[in-house]
């Protein structure tokens, strides 16, 4: 199985795309109208990872707002020159954080899309460690979802859809939280200590999309804590690409259900976010649509 993109519900495709294009500097790679909605993917160059936004007209229009209770955060860009980011931003006179290092997490600035989609900076290096040339391209970089048991999430995306954990990060703040980065199994870190502080500049330095997940502390021993499903307005599906045969074993064998539509197979994670998986190949040729 392969990650491939995730899918955001927009309402106003005018405003977002450009922002999309011209603030953030995607491509647009395809436009495609099925059944009721039409779906753009977009993406940056040298590059198989996309996110797509997902519009359907006949929805009432909803404001997005993210909060620290939804199953869906952000997701992020990697850049070589995260000061260089920063004012692009400026100069097309949307909202941004100042650049800062936090801690020995990352040199990281947040603003949001024209929908209040959360977007992250990452840059490649700690700012200790700025480069003073730096020609490489954007890439996007991380899904942030959140996780009531990361044990079982885990799980998930190691067994059934052949993800790796190659970092985890502890965060002391507020009543703290741990993030695990899942990656793309072919990858090889520096470290196999996923705690190594190495392993964290190494994949804001890969061109892979990787799933990001934070777990509050004691949040699955709290019966009063539950993670808010973002469907509506936010997070659509994560888009895998993999043998459907496969993923319909692996889910009979862990009593997962799952809803195949053709050459695609749905499913929930326990926390309620949807699974795509598209089959890698349709009629002899590797299919990069995930709706078509």
């Amino acid at each position: 199985m392969k990650l491939q993109s995730f899918t955001l519900q927009i309402f106003d495709p005018k405003q977002t795309l450009p922002f999309y294009i011209d603030v953030l500097g995607y491509t647009l790679l395809k436009e495609a109208t099925i059944d009721d909605s039409t779906y753009f993917d977009l993406g940056f160059k040298n590059t198989n990872f996309f996110i797509q936004l997902k519009y359907t007209p006949q929805l009432e229009k909803r404001v997005y707002q993210e909060a620290a209770i939804h199953n869906y955060w952000k997701y992020s860009l990697f850049v070589d020159d995260i000061q260089k980011a920063y004012r692009n931003v400026q100069k097309h006179n949307f909202p941004i954080g100042e650049p800062y290092q936090f801690d020995d997490i990352g040199y990281l600035s947040h603003t949001e899309d024209t929908e209040h989609h959360k977007v992250e900076y990452i840059q490649k290096t700690f700012r200790q460690n700025t480069p003073v040339q730096t020609e490489e391209p954007t890439a996007l970089g991380l899904l942030t979802i959140r996780t009531k048991d990361p044990v079982k999430t885990i799980k998930l995306y190691e067994d059934i859809l052949g993800m790796k954990l190659f970092v985890r990060m502890y965060v002391n703040r507020g009543k703290g939280f741990t993030l695990y980065f899942l990656g793309d199994q072919d990858l090889e870190a520096p470290n196999p200590d996923i705690d190594a502080i190495e392993n964290r500049e190494w994949m804001y330095q890969q061109s892979h999309l990787f799933i990001e997940i934070q777990h509050y502390w004691n949040s699955e021993q709290d019966d009063n804590f539950v993670l808010e499903v973002t469907d509506k307005n936010g997070l659509q599906t994560i888009n895998f690409l993999g043998n459907l045969n496969t993923v319909k074993q692996r889910l009979v064998a862990n009593n997962i259900l799952f809803h195949q539509e053709k050459d695609q197979i749905l499913f929930k994670t326990i926390d309620n976010h949807t699974i795509l998986v598209k089959a890698e190949y349709t009629n002899g040729h590797k299919n990069r649509d995930l709706n078509a």
